[in-house]
């Protein structure tokens, strides 16, 4: 899942026929010799025909790759690696990374097989286990403390990987084999992969400091029979049963490893048949753990080991594909830029996936349901972060939707605190997680510079572009209103928490929060609180004007759209952005309280277009009444506003535009349109007159 440093190998039908040709060997020698007196001992033998019989047929495509597959049932390893080095003239260098050794015993028996004595043994910045290069030099091998970019992040070490430098070439075996005794032998079960590759060393590896290795404290395999255990996380219960390894009924102290953390539960209790179920404690989040999950069990000296497995979560993957994982780290909070750049891609195309699930679960946040005037099912059991139904079924209620991830998504960018240091980019290595405090409190450490020159890397910007306008364009879809409040609430989280992680993203923020506010327009719900709403309204306009004096007008008649009129009092006080508050720190972390105060009184204090136009209505009403002569109106207008303060000619040469106006604004009385230049003035100054010869009537806009 990541956490650790690994080595892959790929194999591909046609450039590695011969590697499916050994695979097929493989099966065929493990189903052979599992069974009883066999070679290998098993609880169960599998039917694994229909592997040996796909292997078989990948193995007869035409290619002409160089890659073997070698392992333990046909021999040890030492003399099949020390057969493709003898056919390539002889071994000039050997080096080896591996997080286990049989102390120096494993390195020497392959340097005695490949008839080597130029050694070396990669040092990482972690690993499971050191060399002991001491006691080598002391039983005469003469190894060196290398190390490469490759095997240096600071993740635990748990690659395996043989660099042989030959006279005609170089081989590169990796797989399972660790640098031991019993790995190289024919005590374990192993199987690696040997590929010829030109004689240009390919790692780059230099001189290292033998003693620069933190260990993790992780042991090494065992040779003798250990018992199994199979874990799995259903209905907030981890359940489990212990397989083989003697008498283990009775109570054992329970553990909970992920990451750099390790918790202990509560006790448990195994029955005689190997079973056993308890609840997890609290602070296990199994949708935010990040990398795998191991369950420990302890009674005294024994120690039984399992993973967990999340069956939800691979379900789904199965349903989802390979971008659930990237869905899955992130609500974890350990994507890389690799990561968030797939969500974003898959937003692109599935923006009304996230519009849905915006939907289901009434914006992400308890509070915002009943802003979104919502009945939202809980898709999570009480005290569940992440309970995934075989069916799909939980959810909201809706059967087979199968979007469970997605939901979670949602919860997490509206509840999760913004990262003070955020370095997503870096995708050279696994984040390590600090076992010091709870699930939502970890810090990330141990980071390298990335490679771009010291600056973090962030997500291209027309990667971030395409996802948002996409997801505007779902968004306006739904009818402008309350059923529009939960996918507003996705939109501004995902503005806040990941529009910054674009390399643009100074740039993109204001203006994805200017084309929120123009799509939140006329969508505040008026038949429920509107708290939720109103708070993220009153965030985005003070993010818009901090530092921008010259935006407050504009921001005050959003706010004068959004309320229907003045702003309220309340609204002015309880909407008032607070420092520190999830909204606010979102989207200007480390503003001061006295800068958001001060740039919303700038805010409310300006006179809007609106305000003017609406005072004249107010001291029109009264015959006679003093009032102030709009700002653009013609001198004809003027007049016409002064006869009808004085009530002299008709007292319908006024119209009040109390609607808002289309994009083709007009006469209210008459319906006529006016022209492209009186139209502009109109939005500009909020007062123009009719041309229609038998209309002539001065329009003046007090519409919101």
């Amino acid at each position: 899942m990541g956490y650790n440093n690994e080595v892959l190998e790929v194999l591909r039908p046609g450039r590695d026929s011969a590697c499916f040709s050994g695979l097929a060997d493989f099966i065929e020698a493990i189903q052979r010799e599992a069974r009883p007196g066999g070679f290998l001992d098993c609880l169960r033998a599998s039917d694994l025909h229909n592997y040996v019989s796909l292997a078989r047929r990948s193995s007869l495509v035409p290619g002409s790759g160089t890659g073997r597959l070698l392992h333990t049932m046909a021999g040890p390893l030492t003399s099949q690696i020390a057969g493709l080095v003898d056919e390539l003239g002889g071994a000039e260098e050997l080096t080896v990374v591996s997080p286990f050794f049989s102390a120096h015993h494993g390195i020497a028996a392959l340097a005695e097989a490949v008839g080597c004595d130029n050694l070396r043994v990669a040092v990482p910045p972690r690993a499971p286990s050191v060399f002991d290069f001491a006691a080598a030099s002391a039983a005469g091998l003469h190894v060196r403390p290398v190390s490469c970019d490759e095997f240096n992040d600071s993740r635990p070490l748990h690659s395996k990987l043989f660099d042989i430098g030959c006279r005609q070439g170089r081989l590169i075996v990796s797989g399972s084999a660790n640098a031991t005794v019993q790995a190289l032998g024919r005590a374990n079960v192993e199987a690696v992969v040997a590929r010829i590759h030109d004689r240009a060393p390919m790692f780059g590896w230099i001189a290292a400091n033998a003693q620069g290795c933190q260990t993790t404290g992780e042991e090494a395999p065992q040779e003798e029979e250990r018992a199994s255990l199979a874990v799995d996380y259903d209905g907030g219960l981890i359940k489990g049963r212990v397989m083989g390894g003697g008498a283990t009924a009775g109570s054992w102290t329970v553990s909970i490893a992920w990451g750099a953390r390790r918790e202990a539960g509560p006790d448990v209790v195994i029955d005689d048949d190997g079973y056993f179920a308890f609840k997890p404690p609290s602070s296990f989040d199994p949708m935010r753990v990040g990398s795998s999950v191991q369950l420990i069990l302890l009674r005294e000296a024994a120690e039984l080991r399992g993973w967990l497995i999340l069956r939800g979560f691979i379900d789904a993957m199965n349903r989802r594909g390979p971008i659930a994982r990237s869905l899955g780290r992130m609500i974890a909070g350990v994507e890389t830029l690799n990561d968030l750049t797939a969500i974003m891609e898959y937003v692109s195309r599935e923006p009304r996936a996230f519009i849905d699930a915006a939907q289901r679960t009434g914006g992400g946040r308890s509070d915002r349901e009943q802003a979104a005037g919502l009945k939202v099912i809980r898709p999570f059991a009480a005290g569940d972060a992440f309970e995934l139904s075989h069916d799909g079924g939980r959810g909201s209620g809706i059967v087979g939707n199968g979007d469970e991830l997605i939901d979670a998504l949602v919860r997490m960018l509206a509840t999760a605190v913004p990262q003070e240091n955020d370095d997503s980019g870096d995708d050279e290595e696994e984040d390590d997680l600090s076992p010091e405090g709870g699930s939502d409190n970890w810090k990330q450490s141990g980071r390298k510079e990335p490679k771009s020159g010291g600056q973090t890397q962030r997500v291209k910007p027309q990667v971030m572009e395409v996802a948002f306008n996409r997801l505007f364009d779902e968004l306006v879809r739904v009818p402008a209103g309350p059923a529009r409040a939960p996918g507003l609430f996705l939109v501004f989280d995902m503005i806040a928490k990941i529009a910054p992680r674009s390399s643009l993203g100074e740039e993109l923020v204001p203006r994805l929060l200017a084309k929120w506010l123009q799509t939140a327009a006329g969508s505040r719900p008026v038949d429920v609180n509107p708290t939720g709403l109103d708070e993220c309204v009153a965030a985005t306009v003070c993010r818009l004007a901090i530092g921008d004096p010259g935006k407050a007008r504009a921001m005050h008649e959003f706010l004068q759209a959004w309320t229907g009129g003045e702003v309220p009092e309340e609204f002015e006080v309880f909407c008032e952005p607070q420092a520190g508050k999830l909204n606010e720190e979102a989207l200007a972390p480390g503003t001061t309280q006295s800068q958001w105060s001060q740039t919303w009184a700038s805010i409310l204090s300006t006179k809007t277009p609106w305000n003017e136009m609406n005072d004249l209505r107010k001291a029109l009403a009264t015959k006679g009444g003093p009032y102030n002569p709009p700002v653009g109106a013609t001198f004809d207008e003027a007049a016409t506003i002064s006869r009808y303060s004085a009530r002299q000619g008709r007292d319908d040469r006024i119209v009040w535009m109390e609607s808002r106006c289309g994009e083709k604004p007009g006469c209210p009385r008459c319906g006529y349109g006016f022209p492209g230049v009186k139209a502009s003035k109109f939005r500009r100054n909020r007062i123009a007159t009719c041309d229609n010869f038998r209309c002539g009537r001065v329009v003046i806009d007090v519409s919101l």
